[in-house]
């Protein structure tokens, strides 16, 4: 019994580890050319599970994160395309930040009509909303706004604006709501993985590690 409950458990490991493995085969690609902070700038990694209900549950893995300065001459800045689980926006000048929205495309023979024209308090939009042969629908999850999707950026440093998740919402089926759902293993994996990225040998990374 110990002897297959060892086995189950070295599968359940190797499973988690191929999953972790093939980011680079999936995401990489997607990254932006330059992710290491700056002395003047900061970079934020967003993680984020972003889902739809239409409605029944939809993961979208690709998607975009916004984030909009809280204070005159921060701007607006988003992720482009990315993976979602580590969307990487650099760049940014010192300051605090809140997210706005966090996007992806929907494709399905089953979207309703009433998902496509979601009602007031639904917490998303579909932008331009089009019949699907047409393609996908550009999605668009728009949180309350809140301090607890704010992030502080510092000048040098990695900050983590994680673990979101985009669940359902009170008001209908289709509604949906965003929390952050702090995890600090997922948080210190997301800035070793940056590290890698970045090739920052470990007696300069203390930039990447929170503080």
């Amino acid at each position: 019994m110990k002897r297959l409950t060892g086995f189950l458990l070295a599968g359940l490991i190797g499973i988690a580890n191929a999953a972790a493995d093939d980011f680079d085969e999936r995401c990489a690609a997607l990254l932006p050319e330059r992710l290491a902070p700056t002395a003047d700038t900061g970079v934020v990694i967003v993680d984020a599970v972003l889902r739809a209900y239409v409605p029944v549950e939809m993961a979208i893995d690709r998607g975009v994160a916004v984030l909009s300065g809280i204070g005159k001459g921060l701007g607006i800045h988003n992720s482009r395309y990315q993976c979602t689980e580590f969307m990487v926006i650099p760049g940014l000048a010192p300051g605090r930040y809140r997210l706005v929205s966090l996007e992806g495309r929907v494709s399905s023979v089953t979207l309703t009509r009433r998902f496509l024209y979601p009602m007031p308090g639904d917490g998303y939009q579909i932008v331009n909303p089009h019949d699907w042969r047409e393609g996908p629908q550009l999605y668009r999850v728009q949180p309350r706004r809140t301090p607890e999707l704010e992030v502080d950026v510092r000048a040098g440093a990695v900050s983590y604006l994680g673990r979101l998740d985009v669940v359902r919402g009170q008001y209908s089926i289709h509604a949906v709501t965003v929390r952050r759902q702090p995890d600090a293993a997922r948080e210190q994996a997301a800035r070793q993985r940056l590290a890698r990225l970045i090739g920052a040998p470990a007696t300069g990374a203390a930039a990447l590690e929170p503080p």
